[in-house]
């Protein structure tokens, strides 16, 4: 018997299931809010890349986040606020070696894995402290390389220049320790696109970047070179913030210009987004001569509104708009539509906006949830009710937050308020 054609045969359904599994790309920028971005109506920074993405896809203008890192990671992972998936708390001092994420939590790459997808993340993980806790396999990755906040000895170490990071269970610090950190993240996840393209392998690769997040030290791109090893205060210098921003930019544009070397562009989904909004002490230019200062652990837009940007050519429309409400717990069931791969048995709390991506009007979210530790708030485009039962408005990003119970239009106020708080009863605690 001849096996050749039966060999044919089965190499040619791999390659067409590969073929009609798109090739998804995530990119997570770390404290950036809307305010940042041309693309949103920033006037501080040039971000060619990153207004590429919004000129050739989709941008989400009501897109929401919690207000600090942990948590939203975590949200973002598992389709869970965090009252439910257990992270309520951003990950920073030795002594929460042992608050992390839980594996039997649901998680979107363990949903691509088993879907066939090659999984891979490079950056910041941040939902546990791997020198205690290393659950990057058990949430669905094949490959990771991210920065460990903390040695073995439980001292804490640096990102950018001097990086302390680990590749695939193995601490490589001392093969780049005159190197800058998000240069050899981006160097990794290449090779990883690459390597899958190569062999029609469809994939999901999360660039979890720690850009332009503080401390604010110079590029391999400053005139100046000076580095200093933070300090548990120390933030740097808000002069860097822009070459920072600049740099993540221009590594998008890499990307970008590799996917089009690779052919692969039209079977690629590009998702770009923040875990919060911009460090406080930070202020940037917004529109007709408006500042906005970021808001970073805040319960309020300036904390927790951030960029939404989708591109896949031919599928979305370019230069398209979606003023939906959208929060970070939507991306699990929308990137687990887009690609074919199933839901979870456990219940979630993300809502897919995958058919607002090809122009249809889908199911829209009435209401987003925010949480900070046991802070909890339910906003929907006019109104926002925490769990004090305070009720305030929402304002433009511009103004100063409004203040609590302000019952300007009473009859408004208590219809808000009884459907906010209806929302709250139907999530429970």
């Amino acid at each position: 018997m001849n096996v050749f054609p039966l060999l044919f045969f089965a190499l040619s359904c791999v390659m067409s299931t590969a073929a009609h599994k798109p090739n998804v790309l995530l990119i997570l920028a770390d404290d950036l809010g809307v305010e940042c971005l041309s693309s949103y109506g920033g006037t501080s920074h040039k971000t060619p890349s990153i207004d590429r993405l919004a000129q050739e896809g989709m941008r989400f203008s009501r897109c929401f986040s919690n207000p600090y890192c942990s948590p939203s990671r975590g949200s973002l992972l598992t389709g869970r606020y965090p009252f439910q998936n257990g992270l309520k708390v951003v990950l920073h001092s030795k002594n929460q070696e042992n608050i992390f994420l839980k594996p039997s939590q649901p998680s979107f790459p363990r949903q691509l894995k088993q879907h066939g997808y090659s999984t891979q993340i490079v950056g910041k993980w941040h939902v546990s402290l791997e020198h205690r806790h290393n659950t990057i396999r058990e949430f669905g990755f094949d490959h990771y390389q991210t920065w460990c906040i903390f040695d073995e000895k439980g001292e804490k170490t640096t990102r950018f220049w001097q990086p302390y990071l680990m590749r695939d269970d193995r601490i490589i610090a001392d093969e780049i320790k005159d190197r800058y950190g998000p240069d050899v993240d981006l160097e990794v996840y290449l090779d990883f696109i690459k390597s899958n393209a190569k062999k029609q392998q469809p994939f999901f690769a999360y660039y979890s970047t720690y850009l332009p997040h503080f401390p604010w030290e110079p590029t391999p791109e400053s005139k100046e070179k000076t580095y200093r090893a933070p300090s548990a205060s120390h933030k740097g210098d808000p002069k860097y913030f822009p070459e920072m921003l600049a740099y993540l930019d221009k590594q998008i544009g890499i990307m970008l210009q590799t996917l089009d070397d690779l052919g692969i562009a039209e079977n690629t989904i590009i998702i770009f987004l923040a875990d919060n909004g911009t460090d406080t002490g930070l202020v940037h230019a917004w529109g007709d001569g408006k500042s906005i200062a970021g808001g970073k652990g805040t319960m309020t837009d300036r904390g927790t509104h951030v960029p939404l940007l989708v591109r896949w050519p031919g599928t979305i429309k370019a230069g398209s708009v979606c003023e939906d409400l959208v929060d970070l717990t939507d991306l699990f069931p929308t990137i687990c539509e887009l690609t074919g791969a199933g839901l979870p048995p456990h219940s979630i709390h993300g809502r897919s906006f995958a058919p607002q991506l090809t122009g249809k009007p889908g199911q829209p979210r009435e209401w987003i949830h925010i949480q900070h530790e046991n802070h909890r708030q339910i906003r929907n485009n006019d109104f926002m009710l925490d769990n004090k039962n305070q009720l305030r408005r929402v304002v433009p990003l511009w103004e100063a937050h409004a203040k609590a119970n302000e019952d300007r239009f009473p009859s408004k106020e208590a219809a808000a308020r009884k459907s906010l708080q209806a929302v709250f009863d139907a999530l429970g605690k």
